[in-house]
């Protein structure tokens, strides 16, 4: 059984040999040029696209850059797929710049010494180890070049950066996202391991909260919204930190799982402060319905808290409408609520352009 395992290991080391190989000899070929700009290109995955010059598309519907002549469809410059050309410049032995162009390699392009096309497995190595060792701005912007290279096998080392605590946050952060963008990647670390793998992230109470609010926020968009559940789950963690976060999320989704969850917490009489106004912002935004505002109407007098009521009061008023201007003017003639609660009432409804608002609010305001 030794033997077996030890010619496998053998087997898999020799596999990573030429690209490791490929990329110092990449490295030998950049440094040679000392500080001076030197530029290389190699193809691009399928659906990346850019005018060489000044803009790029990922292949998810990511521009960056400058772009020319207004919305996506008016460009002066026709977004051509590939290849990606990146330029670096070295300050000694550090590299101090990763530019990225992506599209027809310009004739005027800034001066820098031509390496030419290099195989694709050479660049990503290259690329990944400047982003793995590297500090500041050039290690994180040596990911994307990366990231848009045809039939790359990149979530190993994004993974191996997305948790490694002795990198910047900015890398970190760069990397888990484009950790959850390639969790399809085939030959990479999965889609189940990279969900395990973020999931880990958040409930690591060891990581700081710049990380692990960057893995939930990522959770939450997870194309096929597989993520839900999973926010769900954090909802009710005994973490009341990453309970909160979760409850913030789910409250903005615009998933009808998500909504039906808030509006079911919402009624919760345990529920903390903070998450039910979070919920009660998130019921009366875009998605909302007319019995979801009625649900708050209804709910408001069986709250204590005035940061809770005060929450209902501006999302009824947000909504509009003549039952909500109703209940408003409700809240501004009562003897009961406090002179703030009905002043605010009052300043909200001036917003409305009602007549029949107007002339009520006369009475209120010169009584």
């Amino acid at each position: 059984m030794k033997p077996a395992v030890r010619m496998t290991s053998l087997v898999a080391f020799g596999a990573l040999l030429p690209a490791a190989a490929g990329a110092q000899s990449l490295e030998r070929r950049i440094a040679s040029a000392g500080d001076s700009p030197v530029q290389f290109h190699f193809a691009a995955r399928e659906g990346v696209c850019g005018n060489g010059k000044t803009y790029f598309r990922t292949e998810d519907d990511n521009w960056y850059g400058t772009f020319y002549g207004g919305g996506d469809g008016n460009r002066n410059d026709p977004c051509v797929n590939g290849p990606v050309r990146v330029v670096i410049t070295r300050a000694g032995k550090d590299v101090v710049r990763v530019e990225t162009y992506i599209g027809p390699i310009p004739a005027d392009a800034a001066p820098a010494q031509e390496l030419g096309a290099v195989p694709v497995k050479e660049a990503v190595a290259y690329l990944l180890n400047v982003a793995s060792t590297s500090d500041g701005r050039p290690a994180r912007d040596a990911l994307t070049p990366a990231m848009a290279a045809d039939s790359s096998v990149v979530t190993p080392t994004l993974l191996q950066i997305a948790k490694d605590q002795s990198r910047s946050r900015d890398i970190r952060r760069s990397a888990i996202t484009w950790l959850a963008r390639r969790r399809d990647e085939k030959g990479g670390v999965g889609a189940s391991g990279i969900a395990k793998a973020l999931d880990q992230l958040v409930r690591d109470r060891a990581e700081s909260e710049t990380i692990r609010s960057q893995a939930l926020g990522n959770i939450s968009r997870f194309d096929r919204g597989e993520g839900i559940p999973v926010l769900m789950g954090f909802a009710g963690d005994n973490d009341k930190w990453l309970a909160r976060q979760a409850f913030q999320t789910l409250s903005r989704s615009g998933d009808p799982r998500a909504r039906q969850f808030v509006r079911e917490q919402v009624k919760r009489t345990d529920l903390d402060e903070d998450s039910r106004v979070e919920a009660i912002r998130g019921i009366g935004d875009d998605y909302s319905t007319g019995a979801d505002i009625k649900l708050l109407r209804e709910l408001y007098p069986t709250l204590d808290s005035d940061k809770e009521r005060d929450a209902i009061i501006s999302t009824v008023a947000n909504a509009g409408g003549s039952d909500n201007a109703n209940w408003l003017l409700d809240i501004a003639k009562s003897k009961t609520e406090p002179a703030g609660r009905r002043r605010r009432a009052v300043s909200l409804l001036t917003k409305y352009d009602d007549a029949r608002v107007k002339e009520a609010l006369k009475g209120l305001i010169n009584p």
